[in-house]
């Protein structure tokens, strides 16, 4: 009996084609998904914004401002109402040339998919290394290039019976006009030398007046900002000057009040949003009680003009509430509003004595400021502006950060705007913000 004859089917020459279809289809989805999404417009600018207190200081590499700023890898997006999708957190540190505002370096010390600033912030500048808590441990930068050069390892290094109890939370460091303390997990307090990484052990903490004494040389605290009191904590009234004479800011309606009470209380621009530069002669008077001051002749000075809603400049140190203090010639920054308002922007004029004349006038791209920073050729300020949004279908607008630096001699301002798009640390964007007048 034959076998039977059996015929095979040949190979499909078309099943690898299909297979190269359906991942052109899948390709095709992939794009599509993406075009919704990020609007096929990669990254885009959007607010880095200001972690904890920025800090001044003049180092071998010169006078600078440090500050740690967090922001969102910004892309594009179809399907959101706000035009805009994020992916991954950027923590940086920046030090700034604090005449010119333009970045010197900037040091990635976090790059997250997701998280918070929390336990994030610099603490200050001591002995050449800034340093700063960057949610995970302490760290040390170089203030020349931002290099890293101590951390916890370093400080065991340098101090074996640190091993294994340098801490990482906040809540256990403290930065004093003596440096940087802090206290290890066994409870015991150390306290950095300012060589390096090398620390010792503590003694009894400072007291009050210890903590707002004047910083030892070589170390740099940070800036006190607003906080809770806004804008208003970089006001202050006036100065009394050799005991004899008083300088400050009055509306001609507080004058017979503050004569006959004897005292110059705080600024007051809601009520009395006009003002000028008076001065003051001071006496004083013996009473039950002790001596107490007495002000008379009270003058405006003949070329000062009024100003808006106005006060001395301070940094809010505390405790003092003196302004800051200009020499050759004598003069004080009077801050003050372009109008009344929640549109009102700020404006600095600085004026000389003894007459009032203002030397110059200038523009501040801000709506509030959130700390004031003075060195001996310009002061920085750091403050913020709402500005429109780039994208989408809403119409509230996004808070950006300004770093201001006013020249004292000429009132020339330069600023850098941290509307900006997030980029690698050593490709530092151009400022969003563009320069302001001098009068």
């Amino acid at each position: 009996m034959s076998e039977p004859i059996v015929t095979k089917t040949p190979p499909r020459k078309g099943r690898p084609l299909g297979v190269l279809a359906a991942v052109a289809v899948l390709a095709a989805i992939a794009g599509g998904v993406w075009f919704i999404v990020a609007g096929g417009s990669g990254v885009v600018p959007s607010p880095a914004s200001m972690v904890g207190e920025p800090v001044r200081a003049v180092t071998p590499a010169g006078d600078r401002v440090y500050l740690m700023t967090s922001q969102w890898r910004t892309f594009r997006s179809r399907t959101n109402r706000s035009g805009t999708s994020y992916s991954r957190l950027f923590v940086h540190v920046w030090a700034f040339d604090p005449l010119s505002a333009k970045p010197v370096w900037r040091s990635r010390v976090a790059d997250e998919r997701g998280g918070s600033n929390m336990g994030r912030k610099i603490l200050g500048v001591q002995g050449g290394v800034l340093w700063l808590l960057d949610g995970k441990s302490l760290v040390g930068l170089s203030p020349k290039d931002g290099s890293r050069v101590a951390d916890a390892a370093t400080l065991e290094a340098a101090n074996p019976a640190l091993k294994g109890v340098v801490p990482a939370e906040e809540q256990y460091f403290r930065f004093d006009p003596q440096g940087l303390s802090f206290t290890a997990a066994d409870g015991r307090d150390w306290r950095m030398t300012g060589q390096g990484s090398a620390s010792a052990p503590d003694g009894p903490r400072l007291d009050i007046d210890a903590q707002r004494a004047p910083a030892r040389p070589g170390i740099a605290m940070p800036a006190d900002t607003a906080g809770g009191n806004g804008s208003w904590a970089f006001y202050t009234r006036g100065l009394a000057i050799g005991g004899t004479m008083w300088l400050g800011l009055l509306a001609e309606p507080e004058v017979e009040s503050f004569r006959k009470a004897g005292a110059i209380g705080g600024v007051d621009p809601e009520r009395y949003p006009r003002a000028r530069v008076w001065s003051a002669r001071i006496g004083k008077t013996q009473t039950f009680f002790g001596p107490r001051p007495t002000f008379a002749d009270f003058k405006p000075l003949p070329e000062g003009p009024e100003f808006l809603t106005a006060g001395l400049l301070e940094d809010n140190r505390c405790c003092h509430d003196t302004p800051i203090l200009l020499f050759n010639p004598d003069s004080v920054l009077v801050l003050h509003k372009d109008r009344l308002g929640e549109g009102g922007r700020f404006r600095l004029t600085r004026v000389s004595g003894p007459l009032g004349k203002p030397l110059w006038t200038v523009d501040l791209p801000a709506t509030a400021l959130e700390a004031v920073m003075p060195g001996e050729r310009s002061v920085a300020i750091y403050g913020r502006r709402d500005e429109p949004p780039l994208f989408g279908r809403e119409k509230r607008p996004e808070s950006v950060g300004q770093l201001m630096a006013i020249d004292y001699a000429t009132g020339a301002i330069n600023t850098y705007g941290f509307r900006i798009k997030a980029t690698e640390p050593q490709d530092i964007p151009p400022s969003s913000t563009e320069a302001a007048k001098v009068d």
